[in-house]
């Protein structure tokens, strides 16, 4: 449990935001002392912000029944291409590996949120939620990546029911004009 929380809402809009707004003062706290680039600092700070608030916009929105998506209708120009943003490490359980734990951490960010978040996905609370929010695995994944958590059922991507369109075979390889020819051991080449 968060030590500096004298209690855990009941509504999981608010728990999600305990426990984030905890793992964000952790690693702006230890960031600095392990010395960990600036700008990454703010990266995670304000992705977890937006998680947070993301969340609680989704949370907050009625039921909806599953529905398809419809084909968007704007055409997009992919001749011009952004400049690459600054963006998040990727990789199982990124965060945990930035913010090492050992005697030189004293306050073990990672492990916190990674316990705290186990915790609230058992909630019978938040299952209800989630089957009624489905949406809200676009939020949870990449937090459980983030942490080194495996994904819970109830948040595993629903399998795809287009089929996957064949891989184009790489050619055999063409035989080269030398492969006709015994070469010696010594390099030359035997015509006989």
């Amino acid at each position: 449990m968060i030590s500096n929380a004298p209690f855990m809402p009941a509504d999981p809009s608010e728990r999600f935001a305990v426990i984030f707004r905890a793992l964000q003062r952790s690693v702006a706290d230890n960031g600095y002392r392990l010395k960990i680039h600036g700008p990454l600092l703010v990266l995670i700070w304000n992705y977890l912000s937006r998680q947070i608030a993301r969340f609680a916009k989704i949370a907050a929105k009625p039921a909806q029944s599953p529905r398809t998506r419809a084909p968007s209708t704007v055409e997009r120009n992919p001749t011009t291409k952004p400049k690459p943003a600054l963006t998040l490490p990727r990789g199982f359980a990124w965060l945990i590996r930035l913010l090492p734990n050992g005697p030189a951490a004293p306050i073990v960010a990672g492990a916190n949120a990674r316990l705290e978040l186990q915790h609230f996905m058992e909630d019978p609370i938040v299952q209800a939620l989630l089957a009624t929010h489905p949406s809200l695995g676009r939020i949870l994944r990449p937090l459980h990546t983030m942490l080194g958590l495996r994904y819970p059922a109830s948040i595993k991507r629903p399998k795809s029911t287009k089929p996957r369109p064949k891989r184009p075979r790489k050619p055999k390889r063409q035989p080269s004009f030398m492969d006709q020819y015994k070469i010696n051991p010594d390099g030359s080449i035997d015509f006989t």
